[in-house]
């Protein structure tokens, strides 16, 4: 933001005249309003760790990106400001880990080749606080953010107190649901 002089802008016999400097601070002041109106809408569109609560939820729906509109303000920010960054990591366990923090203290991805795994499959360990909510936003952003080919076979919470582990349908059977195209 800056401040508008119209001094420098108005030649000095315009403003010798009394009639003639009045208009030109008329004029100066409705420029210095439209440019303080013009920055407030600039920092409400770019300013993220500034932007209302209701902005984040409209850029998140623009960006659409991975986003819990019941999250924490400070949560939501993150996401938005670093959406670009989410959209690079998605399909990797990284962009897993990225989202499952924001419902969990810390969170962690074993891949195949870690455990003793089949082929692209995975498991996923968060630590926190579980609650229903928490384990939906889980499988919705792992879904989201894995890799395709990739197959979950289960989710370990661990909330301090209690373990709980959460066995996915493909790992119980061992089997992977391929959707099976005809060409016509």
């Amino acid at each position: 933001m800056f401040t508008i002089n119209i001094e420098r802008w108005v030649p000095k016999f315009i403003l010798n005249d009394k009639n003639g400097y009045a208009i030109a601070k008329a004029i100066e002041t409705a420029m210095q309003t439209m440019n303080d109106i013009v920055a407030q809408g600039l920092a409400c569109v770019s300013d993220f760790y500034q932007m209302p609560e209701w902005r984040l939820d409209e850029m998140a729906w623009e960006y659409n990106i991975l986003y819990d509109y019941n999250a924490d303000v400070e949560t939501k920010r993150g996401w938005i400001a670093n959406a670009l960054k989410f959209y690079s990591l998605y399909g990797t366990a990284e962009g897993i880990v990225q989202y499952l923090e924001a419902a969990f203290d810390s969170a962690s991805v074993e891949e195949w080749f870690d455990y003793g795994g089949d082929p692209f499959h995975f498991r996923v360990n968060a630590t926190g606080e579980w609650s229903e909510e928490a384990e939906a936003w889980a499988m919705k952003s792992i879904e989201a953010a894995k890799n395709v080919r990739s197959v979950l076979d289960t989710i370990t919470f661990n909330t301090g107190d209690a373990t709980a582990t959460l066995t996915t349908l493909a790992a119980a059977y061992a089997a992977e649901i391929i959707e099976e195209t005809t060409a016509s």
